[in-house]
């Protein structure tokens, strides 16, 4: 039988279910019979080779298709497939080649710093082709992206607790590894040729559909969970930045929002010098010099959110009042405090986000600044992470993380009264920060009973629906994200959801709202919770 009349594909696979293998398949060739052969039948070695040579020596075959084969069968199936002069292919089980790569070059976390644009070098462009930032066509992925999408095991375990795919929208990593795969094989002839006059179609539309480039909240669950640790944030920040700054094709919410950063520095659009009105009358000192810091142990940064939403403002005074009670030295920026732009970055406005960004460093490097505490899991991560990149280097802790050491330091002390309480984890706080462990102990020493655990929590915790700047873009696809949030909450039959970011505040309240069976079930914030347990410090003798 010559090459031309064999008409098989020898699959060779854990099990005979090859669902997620069909794709892959119908590119190969679209007239092949299939045939699978599986680990589950022959469980040992020594039976599966066997099993497959059987079947290559009646001649059917003209390509045997290793998916998801295991590690140390494979040389061996490669090497009999070589015998029978039959082509092997490692294609969705190609990990077993690339995954030690990529686990070698890999982040080590879900992204927490986006991808950089020089802003100096896009403004001084003087032509079309110069003027580009971030990722438009397949020419623009770096090289990890590429190798990423052929390592993707196509296990779905990124879908488990992604908040996207779990209230029905078009977005999880797996599909966008498999698009990318599949257009990066279509285009493969014209990508390898390299002629910058041969034009790429757009990622954005025919390969990544709006819908899943705009419905992430960079939660970074799908990172977190992969077992071979694939990168997919850095991409969808890259796509947006060319979205936004280059095509200036984004949801219409983003206008409003952009603008409101630029006038007053704030998503809202308030007046900026009402910054610090939310502390009128708590005797808060405001740094306004070097010397005013002087002495002072933080630097509360407040944070958009606190400042001007009013439940954000319930969260600052309550924080303020453990701060006073515990002794602590303390100060806020008031009016001359700046947006850290961590929203405008992450939904690719990254020239917006520069500006905000060295307007900031610049106010808190001129005081001296290198202590700073705050509640906005997000502002942490942007100042941590982020700033270091324009000369802000600050140690940078959350409240919660500060309120357990003044607890475990005798600095304030607590009546534990509370019952039936449930923590919800911030993405930022969490995944991005690895910081799990310190709002549950200060709930622990609320609580006369054991806090309790959501099915998803902790690594596993999902998104409040929030991030990457969807608290600002109208939800239109499937089920709204907090209510889900809230419904896990629910399972647990809670008498309060705790949070730790003033974000998930909201988000949280907002879905207790829209459930009629929520009962009496409340949201506060971890400091809400301790302000209201303070016991006064007894006088020394």
């Amino acid at each position: 039988m010559t090459a031309n009349e064999r008409r098989g594909i020898l699959i060779v696979a854990p099990t005979a279910d090859i669902t997620f293998v069909a794709q892959d398949v119908a590119i190969l060739s679209r007239d092949y019979d299939v045939d699978v052969v599986t680990r589950h039948d022959h469980p040992s070695l020594r039976q599966l080779l066997p099993a497959v040579a059987e079947r290559l020596r009646t001649g059917r075959y003209a390509l045997v298709y290793l998916w998801f084969a295991e590690p140390h069968d494979s040389p061996w199936i490669v090497l009999l497939s070589r015998l029978f002069r039959v082509k092997c292919a490692i294609a969705a089980g190609g990990y077993d080649v690339t995954a030690l790569p990529a686990l070698f070059f890999r982040r080590g976390r879900p992204a927490h710093r986006v991808p950089s644009v020089d802003i100096d070098k896009l403004m001084a462009a003087t032509d079309e082709a110069e003027m580009q930032a971030g990722v438009r066509t397949a020419r623009d992925l770096v090289w990890k992206d590429g190798l990423d999408a052929f390592t993707c095991t196509e296990c779905g375990r990124c879908k488990d607790a992604c908040p996207t795919h779990l209230t029905g929208k078009p977005l999880s990593l797996k599909a966008v590894n498999d698009s990318l795969k599949q257009h990066l094989i279509e285009q493969r002839e014209a990508i390898v040729a390299a002629d910058p006059k041969q034009e790429l179609p757009p990622l954005v539309g025919p390969v990544i559909g709006e819908d899943t480039l705009w419905t992430c909240t960079t939660c970074g669950y799908c990172e977190a969970a992969c077992p071979i640790e694939l990168e997919h944030l850095d991409k969808f920040f890259r796509m947006r930045q060319q979205q936004v700054m280059i095509a200036g094709e984004f949801p219409h919410e983003l206008k409003k929002v952009f603008e409101a950063y630029e006038s007053q520095g704030n998503p809202w659009g308030l007046q900026a010098a009402q910054r610090g009105d939310w502390a009128a009358g708590l005797d808060v000192p405001v740094v306004r010099t070097a010397e005013d810091l002087a002495g002072l142990e933080f630097l509360f940064y407040v944070g958009s959110a606190m400042s001007f939403d009013p439940r954000g403002q319930k969260i600052a005074r309550a924080f303020v009042a453990i701060l006073k009670h515990a002794g602590v030295r303390f100060g806020i920026l008031g009016a001359n405090e700046g947006s850290t732009g961590e929203c405008v970055r992450r939904v690719g406005n990254e020239m917006l986000f520069q500006q905000l960004a060295m307007a900031l460093a610049g106010t808190l490097d001129e005081l001296g600044v290198t202590r700073i505490v705050t509640c906005d899991p997000h502002a942490l991560n942007s100042l941590k992470n982020e700033y270091p990149e324009f000369g802000g280097r600050y140690e940078v802790v959350h409240h919660t993380q500060l309120i357990a050491d003044l607890l475990a330091q005798g600095r304030i002390r607590v009546n534990a009264s509370l019952q039936g309480v449930v923590f919800h984890d911030p993405c930022y706080l969490g995944r991005h920060n690895g910081e799990f462990d310190a709002p549950r102990a200060v709930l622990a020493r609320l609580c006369i009973d054991t806090p309790l655990e959501m099915t998803l929590s902790r690594e596993k915790s999902m998104c409040c629906g929030a991030g990457g700047g969807q608290m600002w873009i109208d939800e239109k696809i499937g089920k709204r994200i907090n209510v889900t949030r809230v419904e896990q909450a629910l399972a647990v039959s809670p008498r309060t959801i705790a949070t730790a970011c003033p974000y998930c505040a909201v988000m949280m309240a907002d879905g207790l709202g829209a459930l009629p069976g929520a009962g009496s079930t409340q949201s506060r914030d971890v400091a809400e919770l301790v302000a209201e347990a303070l016991v006064e410090r007894k006088p020394s003798p």
